[in-house]
């Protein structure tokens, strides 16, 4: 786009792309969050009435636990259990008196229980206990034991008594002849608690609790309506259908768990409702009605261990509650609407001048980067013109960056190219005037050993190993002149693993002599191509090193593997690392960390030098708990390839 068109556009847009983008973007993110926000507080509100309906909840069943494991209940099992073998025990009316008027005065001082019954095995009532008054023996029973209520004549109740789970707390309802009705009530709204009663591990009656939802009215009555909403609570019984959507507190409608109709309500009569279905589908959530009038905040809760059935709990509220305060945050847009034409018209005029900004800041980047801040880069923006502007100045930017990293390596390499000729010419005259000395130490070896014979055999030990220590000194000496010449290495095929023991054989005096323990870890059969000996030298220097750094009763770890289709080779010590100083120049030539006399510093240097010509890599690095890893990277050959 060209520089012109783009100011014209600028001055064409300016005064309806901001007033568009923030009245939508105001409107939408306002409505958005409070309406997120309300969501939280309904939601945080139905979580404390569950919190508070289940605190209420448990300590009703703890409540019925303690009666039933009570010191007077306990005292009157061998009536029921006299009562399982058809026989009338003799203490029965005296034993029921005292326990009618100990449940008498349990309800009294623990509000919430309708009734509370003792059932023997049957299911028929012994003593009953209705809103404070006791009932005992009114009713002769089954030979002629004395019952509280008419005898009991439906089997699927005693069915269900029989399969509550012993032990425990269980729920169901009474059958319809042991409802007490009054004249403002539909009956029970909420399940009966059974307990069962055994001696001896046999089940000889239960006790049972019906409750008036006292406690579940008042939390509810009390808890605070956030924006005028309206609470609701049903109980979803698939089991049951007479009470599946059965409304049991319904602002509305006046229900309460208390004070109920006589004709039971359910979700399903209310108009344009979908709360019984939402909850099967997810157990809380939110939802708007058909009409878009009513919001819906619900959660499902479940309060009967053994059953099924849940209630779920919801706060309906008004559609118009909620938009309400967005009224006033549109008059408020309409004012910011006008400010914003007038800014629409001030951004217009200074379009033109923003074209040039870029252009600018371009220019002190210029400037910045010829000053040296080589890493300065261009954020591409503006018109087209100007992001080729800036694009070629970051192309420019990179290709200089690029260009001057690989003159210092350059630099680095040819520096280094030095320093090992400088090795070399210094390590040819060392090389001869050491010679000398190992081949005369030689000779005399041998001489010594011709004339001893066969007289001492520790002298004749110690006098080979001298001369394999000599031996092996001249082979070093050899090495560093072939380096020194830069002879090419002599190729042969040589199994690694067997390499590699040899080679730590070579330094496990030196060792031992710190107590540390030099561990392999290689496969066998693997083959490497090379100059055993040169590679050998390399090894040892490394291995030297390892033991020189290591603290006393460590380990140094040898590992062979296979790297990117390379050979690897790692020698791992647990000692103190390299000085980070020290890490660029460790492969310079006389560069060392030992004290003097200890190392010459031509170690690395010479090692490096070994494995350019044999074009691998060595590389030297700290770990990160501690002590240094030195790689050899060697390439495989296509006989090694084929063997993997």
């Amino acid at each position: 786009m060209r520089l012109k068109t783009n100011i014209f556009l600028w001055v064409l847009l300016a005064s309806i792309l901001p007033l568009s983008i923030l009245t939508l973007a105001a409107i939408t993110y306002s409505e958005k969050q409070y309406l997120k926000e309300v969501g939280r507080e309904v939601n945080t509100s139905l979580n404390n009435i569950v919190s508070e309906i289940d605190r209420r909840l448990y300590y009703e069943r703890q409540m019925i636990l303690s009666l039933a494991n009570s010191d007077s209940m306990k005292q009157f099992l061998p009536i029921l259990s006299s009562l399982t073998r058809g026989e009338l025990h003799q203490n029965y009316f005296q034993l029921s008196d005292r326990l009618e008027n100990f449940l008498t005065n349990f309800q009294g001082v623990v509000p919430g229980f309708r009734s509370i019954r003792v059932l023997d095995n049957e299911g028929n009532t012994l003593i009953k206990v209705h809103f404070g008054v006791g009932y005992v023996g009114n009713i002769d029973g089954i030979e002629s034991t004395p019952y509280a209520e008419e005898e009991i004549d439906t089997p699927n109740f005693v069915a269900q008594l029989k399969e509550m789970p012993s032990q425990d707390l269980g729920f169901m309802l009474l059958p319809n002849s042991r409802w007490e009705v009054d004249e403002d009530q539909r009956g029970p709204v909420m399940l009966d608690a059974v307990f069962p009663l055994q001696e001896s591990d046999k089940s000889v009656g239960y006790l049972m609790v019906s409750f008036s939802g006292d406690l579940a009215d008042k939390i509810l009555d009390v808890v605070p309506r956030l924006n005028n909403g309206k609470l609701l609570l049903a109980e979803l019984n698939p089991d049951k259908p007479a009470r599946d959507g059965m409304v049991l507190y319904d602002d509305d409608k006046g229900i309460h768990f208390k004070r109920s109709n006589r004709i039971p309500v359910y979700l399903k009569d209310q108009p344009d409702d979908a709360l019984a279905s939402m909850v099967r589908t997810k157990p809380d959530g939110e939802f708007s009605s058909a009409n878009g009038k009513i919001k819906t905040y619900y959660q499902e809760y479940l309060p009967y261990p053994n059953q099924l059935a849940s209630w779920v709990i919801a706060a309906r509220v008004e559609q118009e509650t909620l938009v309400e305060p967005f009224d006033q945050i549109r008059t408020a847009m309409f004012l910011l609407m006008l400010t914003a034409v007038g800014i629409s018209l001030v951004l217009a005029t200074i379009g033109a001048r923003n074209i040039t900004r870029p252009v600018v800041e371009l220019a002190n980047y210029l400037k910045r980067f010829a000053d040296g801040d080589f890493r300065l880069r261009i954020k591409v923006g503006g018109a087209n013109e100007i992001k080729q502007m800036e694009q070629s100045f970051n192309y420019m930017a990179e290709t200089l960056v690029h260009a001057q990293d690989e003159r210092d390596n350059a630099y680095k390499m040819m520096m280094q190219s030095a320093k090992l000729a400088s090795i070399g010419e210094m390590a040819a005259g060392i090389g001869h005037e050491i010679n000398n000395p190992l081949n005369n130490s030689l000779s005399l070896l041998k001489l010594m050993k011709r004339d001893i014979g066969d007289k001492d055999e520790k002298l004749l030990s110690d006098i080979e190993s001298l001369r394999e220590e000599t031996l092996r000194a001249s082979s070093i000496v050899k090495g560093i002149l072939n380096f020194a010449r830069q002879v090419a290495p002599t190729y042969s095929q040589f199994d690694v693993q067997l390499w590699l023991r040899e080679t730590l054989d070579l330094v496990q005096q030196q060792a031992r002599t710190k107590h540390i323990e030099c561990h392999l870890i290689a496969e066998d059969g693997v083959m490497l191509e090379g100059d055993r000996m040169q590679l050998q030298q390399v090894l040892v220097n490394l291995l030297l090193n390892a033991i020189h750094a290591s603290s006393n009763n460590s380990e140094i770890i040898v590992s062979l593997s296979r790297c990117d289709g390379k050979h690897l080779i790692e020698v791992e010590d647990h000692g103190k690392g390299i000085d980070e100083e020290d890490m660029e120049r460790i492969f310079d030539p006389f560069f060392t960390t030992k004290e003097v006399g200890e190392g010459s510093g031509l170690g690395l240097s010479i090692s490096l030098g070994i494995i350019e010509r044999h074009d691998g890599s060595l590389k030297i690095k700290n770990n990160s708990d501690g002590g240094v890893t030195a790689s050899v990277i060697l390439p495989c050959t296509s006989g090694d390839d084929d063997e993997q």
